[in-house]
């Protein structure tokens, strides 16, 4: 049976689509079998992303009036054949969602389930930028989602910017950690090339150190402070105050 994770941020903006994107071909690419599931029914987010826009055939809207079963939703990525996604655009009844969850459970290792169906996952996953207003409504989603039966909530710092936490404008990933009493689990460090389509090296290593750390290869999340200690961390720091 699948490792069922809600994925949610109560803040719109946080990456929570391009996170599940990027964790989740990750993951594929370390062999587990990974199933996303869009959240998205009016625009399909997480087929934007994943590079799937307008390939689906049939979407959780057409099994729900049962044109077709839960796995003929499944489209597998073309470039990643461990990596699926399962669209809801068209789905007027949320709720249905959860009872697809379950019935194709068993195809995949891991569901990762953009803010969907959180009724019939296992865990949660929260997605914070690493600024104030972000972590504030991070404290009430984990409010939230404790309420509803989670037990086991772990915390994403995405967008996160070495300079800044250098420079003493934002807390680091640890702290947030500790001010939200919730696990890190990854570190995503700020990657402006993504809207464009592309995925900057070191933003790839944080995904897979997010997938290694999920799947118990290793510990330890992306060090995204590295660079800026030493001779040459201060030299761009100076150079970081004079822009």
């Amino acid at each position: 049976m699948a490792r069922k994770i809600y994925v949610d941020s109560f803040k719109g903006g946080s990456g929570v689509t391009t996170f599940c994107a990027g964790l989740g071909i990750a993951l594929a690419r370390r062999g587990e079998r990974t199933l996303l599931v869009d959240g998205d029914s009016v625009s399909g987010s997480a087929m934007l992303v994943a590079g799937l826009t307008d390939m689906q055939v049939y979407t959780l809207a057409d099994c729900e009036r049962a044109i077709c079963r839960v796995k003929q939703t499944v489209l597998v990525h073309p470039k990643c054949r461990n990596f699926a996604v399962m669209p809801s655009l068209g789905l007027q009844n949320r709720n249905y969602a959860e009872k697809a969850l379950n019935e194709i459970s068993g195809l995949f290792d891991f569901i990762l389930s953009d803010k969907l169906a959180p009724g019939a996952c296992d865990e949660a996953i929260i997605v914070t930028e690493p600024y104030a207003p972000s972590v504030k409504r991070s404290d009430a989603c984990r409010s939230a989602l404790a309420d509803g039966g989670f037990r086991k909530i772990g915390l994403v710092v995405n967008k996160f910017d070495g300079g800044q936490a250098s420079a003493g404008e934002i807390d680091t990933p640890y702290t947030i950690s500790e001010l939200l009493r919730l696990e890190l689990l990854a570190v995503i460090p700020e990657d402006a090339t993504i809207p464009l389509g592309r995925w900057k090296k070191r933003t790839c290593e944080a995904f897979f150190a997010a997938a290694d750390k999920l799947t118990g290869r290793k510990d330890g999340v992306y060090d995204a402070m590295k660079g800026y200690s030493g001779i040459n961390g201060a030299i761009k720091r100076k150079l970081r105050e004079k822009i």
